[in-house]
């Protein structure tokens, strides 16, 4: 990790309730790192926190927002999907991504006791994507061979998991690898953000 960021002041508030001034504050983070095609509308994401196991998370580094996640419970409880995770462009390359997943595992097992998180990442062979999936799989995500095709966008994805329970634990509950089983997770989350 950066030195700079031990140096320094990180901190990761999340929220379950809409507030306009702190969308104000993460929303610059949010369009400066997904196409306009790929993120969830503004009324999406207020409705997603009005109805949902859903949570908007603010990321500050000395008191300045240098990171974002917008994430949800999924319907068994089991799983946190992260929906979105970006890092401000004047915040990049020092270890604010990778802290920002650690503080956000941390709080979804003490918070919700889940048991992983899970994202989907685009499966594509361009140097962004190559660095996307070394990202996640630097932050401690599995990747599954499953490749997934959604019919609205022309990316593909391949769900990653983060596996959060003890080592030693019964494994009678064990977390599924495989990404048809992981996608549906993330298919009834986007279904569900989307219903009215």
């Amino acid at each position: 990790m950066n030195s700079d960021l031990h140096r320094s002041e990180f901190e990761l508030a999340a929220s379950a309730e809409w507030s306009d001034t702190r969308w104000a504050r993460i929303r610059p983070v949010y369009e400066a790192s997904f196409p306009e095609h790929i993120r969830k509308p503004e009324r999406i994401v207020r409705s997603m926190l009005g109805r949902m196991d859903a949570f908007l998370h603010e990321g500050t580094l000395n008191g300045q927002v240098c990171s974002m996640a917008l994430t949800g419970l999924s319907s068994d409880r089991r799983l946190l999907i992260v929906d979105y995770l970006a890092v401000s462009p004047s915040f990049r390359e020092r270890g604010i991504g990778r802290r920002t997943v650690l503080e956000l595992a941390a709080w979804a097992r003490e918070t919700h006791g889940v048991q992983g998180l899970l994202i989907e990442a685009e499966d594509d062979d361009s140097p962004e994507g190559k660095n996307r999936v070394k990202f996640w799989s630097g932050c401690g995500f599995e990747s599954t061979d499953y490749v997934h095709s959604y019919i609205w966008v022309p990316e593909k994805y391949r769900a990653m998991l983060l596996d959060l329970q003890d080592k030693d634990a019964s494994r009678q509950n064990e977390l599924p690898r495989d990404g048809k089983k992981l996608f549906a997770y993330i298919e009834a989350f986007h279904k569900a953000s989307f219903a009215r």
